[in-house]
């Protein structure tokens, strides 16, 4: 008989300095056999799940799937829905011989700071001490040590951008066989640097993450190490264990997993003082863009980084872009009620509008803007590629395309981290037509727009996701050496 192996999923990345918080409404429920149906053609690590049945034998109980785009901490009495429905599914699903666990590592609820780690505790709880559960991290996670406890394993992505999420999924999935079987004994260790790695070093193509991670995988290839994982930490959450770590899982071996997990977070440690960005704001950015001679430019506005639970509706760059005379530009900019007085204008119609800075007073003002609306789109667009979070269908809701003022206004209605160049495709937007991209995020959408760009440009702009947030603005994380931008 096949063993039975539940696989569920509930993500969520919650920015605590976020102005909006994350409703129960807010989240997207897939349940059943509608997992296998959604996830098994996706590049995420649920689709890995799904594709370890077949590859190491074992029949799957798909239980539920949650996700809510990044935005503010989740609501208590959502993050207790949430639970109890998934606790719920397990209890009704027994017996299970494992169960895999897709988690973000970056889920706060109102309630609880460390949010995976709570689920985690209370799902340990019921299933019992020996019970084999091994959970899926983002690159993106603060983790607590009793995750790491309460867990037989945990995996976390190997790469910023996210393209490598079916593989540890994959990983996950033969991991738990094995433990299943009796093959293994997975142990764990977790070694967490007193330093905080600033998002724009996250890329792991690059130093100073490059070296780490290409040392994590070198070991994952050493007998006796059944997994290693590097957390680079995810700095918009004031959580108690904010910050990076290193996650080793050996076969049996405690003292191997220990001085394994301490010599890469020393290594991690090492790499310090090359944590101090030297990005340019706006302005400079802006400048920079229009004299390239390489175009066409991507500008990555890292303070608006709806990937990270901003708004997504900066003008921090729009505003420089109309105030140099910038051309051949496109912005995306979310602005539910823009698009519908587009949509009430119509094709061809010539309009002034408001736009921008409507979510809350970080993300700069509202600009007025006159323009003519060139189309109306559904909003709705297919990844086939592989790309950071391994989505496939997509929906930013109605949306309208305005030119204005030497560019592209791309305004949708639904908060859309810009992950895949097809949001601009699918409105009738090529790359070679244009001379400056406006994405929102840091590194994530590098997967998506480094391979139509000439040059990539980061912008250190104000909002949610600011690289230069002050130590004094954090209260539950750790007192650790801050590494920030002005070396504080």
């Amino acid at each position: 008989m096949a063993m039975r192996i539940g696989i569920a999923s509930l993500s969520h990345e919650s920015n605590t300095f976020a102005s909006f918080p994350t409703t129960y409404e807010d989240f997207r429920f897939v349940r059943g056999q509608e997992i296998i149906e959604q996830y098994r053609p996706t590049f995420h690590e649920v689709g890995g799940f799904i594709a370890g049945a077949e590859a190491y034998g074992y029949e799957i109980v798909p239980l539920m799937g949650a996700v809510a785009t990044p935005a503010g901490a989740v609501e208590a009495e959502t993050y207790e829905s949430l639970l109890e429905e998934l606790l719920g599914l397990i209890r009704d699903a027994m017996p299970l011989d494992g169960l895999l666990l897709g988690l973000h590592g970056a889920f706060v609820a109102e309630n609880y700071p460390q949010g995976d780690g709570e689920t985690t505790r209370r799902v340990r709880e019921i299933v019992g001490p020996d019970f084999p559960v091994v959970v899926t991290h983002d690159y993106h996670g603060n983790v607590p040590p009793q995750l790491v406890e309460d867990a037989t394993a945990l995996i976390i992505y190997k790469t910023c951008p996210h393209i490598d999420q079916r593989e540890r999924g994959l990983q996950a999935a033969e991991l738990i066989t094995r433990t299943v079987r009796g093959e293994v004994r997975p142990v764990s260790s977790i070694a967490k640097p007193e330093l905080v790695y600033n998002i724009a070093f996250h890329n792991t193509n690059m130093r100073p993450m490059k070296p780490v991670m290409d040392a994590a995988i070198e070991l994952e290839g050493q007998p006796g190490i059944l997994a290693t994982s590097v957390a680079a930490g995810y700095q918009y959450a004031d959580v108690p264990w904010m910050g990076p770590c290193i996650v080793v899982v050996a076969d049996g071996d405690q003292e191997l997993a220990d001085r394994e997990a301490q010599r890469l977070a020393d290594m991690m440690w090492s790499t310090r003082d090359e944590l101090l960005p030297k990005i340019p704001g706006p302005a400079e950015a802006v400048a920079m863009a229009i004299a390239s001679e390489e175009k066409p430019v991507s500008m990555m506005e890292m303070g608006d980084n709806i990937g990270g639970g901003s708004a997504g509706d900066s003008t921090f760059v729009l505003e420089e872009l109309l105030k140099q005379g910038a051309s051949g530009w496109v912005v995306a900019l979310y602005d539910p009620e823009a698009v519908a007085a587009c949509a009430a204008a119509g094709i061809g119609a010539q309009l002034t509008l408001p736009v921008g800075g409507k979510v809350d007073d970080e993300h700069g003002p509202t600009l007025t803007v006159e323009g003519t609306v060139r189309t109306l789109h559904d909003g709705k667009f297919i990844e086939t590629e592989r790309r950071h979070g391994g989505g496939r269908d997509w929906d930013q809701g109605l949306t309208a395309v305005l030119a204005t003022g030497g560019g592209l206004l791309v305004l949708d209605s639904k908060r859309t981290p810009p992950m895949s160049f097809n949001q601009l495709r699918s409105v009738g937007i090529m790359s070679e037509q244009q001379e400056i991209f406006v994405a929102k995020g840091s590194v994530a959408p590098r997967a998506a727009y480094e391979p139509v760009s000439a040059r990539i440009i980061e912008v250190d702009s104000g909002g949610a996701t600011s690289i230069s947030r002050p130590p004094e603005d954090f209260r539950l994380a750790r007192q650790v050496l801050y590494e920030w931008t002005q070396g504080g």
